[in-house]
């Protein structure tokens, strides 16, 4: 038989404690980079996740030719903006924020 604070103390153990962490600026952050594209790989305990910036003339000129059953090229070009490795576990905290995010929106 299990004693009932035996079990409270395990249950309590797999709980999330939350704490505040509170980001500085490095040398290189105090530039915001903007970006209107993502593509994300999988690699050995990181997610490598690259921000880049299509041009929004190009997509338009893409979404035209599509829409109207012409051929669309097989790729275009877009710039780079920023390339992250991330791990695993920070990709899914990531992905529970943006979550809650776009929740508290709709």
């Amino acid at each position: 038989m299990t004693d009932n604070n035996e079990a409270d103390a395990e249950t309590n153990k797999s709980q999330a404690t939350q704490i505040n962490i509170r980001m500085q600026q490095g040398e290189h952050t105090g530039q915001l980079l903007y970006s209107n594209f993502t593509s994300v790989q999988g690699g050995q305990g990181v997610v490598i996740v690259d921000f880049g910036f299509l041009d929004p003339q190009t997509i338009h000129a893409v979404n035209r030719l599509a829409r109207s059953g012409e051929k669309v090229p097989e790729a275009v070009g877009a710039r780079m903006s920023c390339r992250m490795a991330i791990s695993v576990e920070a990709a899914n905290s990531l992905a529970q924020q943006l979550n809650q995010l776009f929740h508290k929106k709709t």
